[in-house]
């Protein structure tokens, strides 16, 4: 594998983690809306990686992999909404129930935790490589 190739593939793992990020986002930013009853309110989001072999293999062009390593596919969550007791609200049911997204802000948390690892991790691999390829050019100039 070329050192062109660790450089796309640590940058298409950026990208990845950036879009993870972007969703656990806006997962956070809507963990308190409340779903008015009888009507559709904030679907959690999930980010699916796939590598871009497996996606190509079944379409029959492997020679597209290299350029874009991963895909990413924001997709909705199957959950359910989580329901709260609060009778006084406006919006509650005839129970006093207030239905909210199911996101679990704690777990999204830890998420964020990973997620900015795994950033760190792939800026870390191309800052090295990129360092390579520079150590390469001056060792091919001097000569």
């Amino acid at each position: 594998m070329g050192l062109m190739n660790i450089l796309s593939m640590s940058a298409a793992g950026m990208g990845v983690e950036r879009t993870r990020l972007e969703v656990a986002a806006a997962n956070l930013a809507n963990a308190q809306t409340p779903i008015p009853a009888g009507q559709q309110g904030y679907q959690p989001l999930s980010v699916v990686v796939r590598s871009a072999a497996a996606s190509a293999a079944g379409a029959g062009n492997l020679e597209q992999v290299l350029p874009q390593p991963f895909v990413a596919e924001v997709v909705p969550m199957k959950v359910a909404p989580r329901r709260v007791y609060e009778p006084g609200y406006p919006g509650a049911d005839a129970q006093g129930y207030v239905s909210y997204p199911g996101v679990d802000p704690v777990t999204t948390m830890l998420d964020l935790i990973s997620i900015t690892r795994g950033y760190e991790a792939n800026l870390k691999a191309f800052d090295i490589t990129r360092a390579l390829l520079e150590h390469t050019l001056q060792i091919g100039a001097q000569t």
